[in-house]
């Protein structure tokens, strides 16, 4: 117990000495923000998708990487896990304030899914991806944003994510 007391003792001023719990940086300001993503999507089949994931917003551009746990009742009946990357350009920001902005923009990429139908034959797929994304990114503490994303797009449809990151 009492090097775990020491450690704290040390640690806490460190910690307080940090970026993060610097004067923050205005919303107008952030060059990016890194951040790790929950989502969840419905496809064109009407099939329901648990997405994880993250985001690197640099500037205008954020580029977008998740796994999605899927099922999928046609053609075949099957499930497993797809891969997904995508660069989106959002260089459209609608409020530039200094506790939220919000932006919108589309993109594109790949997804790569790995299934299995009823009969354990794996199925492979390649897509090429193309989305519309919105944003809203808001501080939750000093240099740490929230952001909550609707996009629309194929192969994946509507999804709604929620993340919470990093901004520097």
């Amino acid at each position: 117990m009492r090097p775990l007391v020491f450690v704290l003792l040390l640690g806490l001023p460190a910690l307080a000495q940090t970026h993060v719990f610097h004067t923050p940086i205005p919303m107008d300001r952030v060059q990016g923000v890194f951040a790790m993503q929950g989502a969840g999507a419905l496809d064109f089949g009407l099939d329901p998708a648990a997405r994880a994931g993250g985001f690197l917003d640099l500037w205008a551009y954020r580029g977008r990487f998740a796994m999605s746990a899927v099922s999928v009742s046609s053609p075949i009946p099957a499930a497993g896990l797809c891969y997904t990357a995508a660069l989106d350009y959002l260089g459209w920001t609608l409020v530039n304030e200094t506790t939220y902005r919000i932006r919108y923009g589309a993109g594109g990429g790949a997804q790569l899914c790995r299934l299995r139908d009823v009969h354990g034959t794996e199925l492979r797929q390649f897509r090429p991806l193309v989305e519309g994304v919105a944003s809203l990114q808001y501080r939750v503490f000093p240099n740490v944003v929230g952001d909550v994303s609707l996009s629309a797009g194929w192969p994946e449809g509507l999804g709604a994510a929620v993340a919470f990151g990093f901004a520097f």
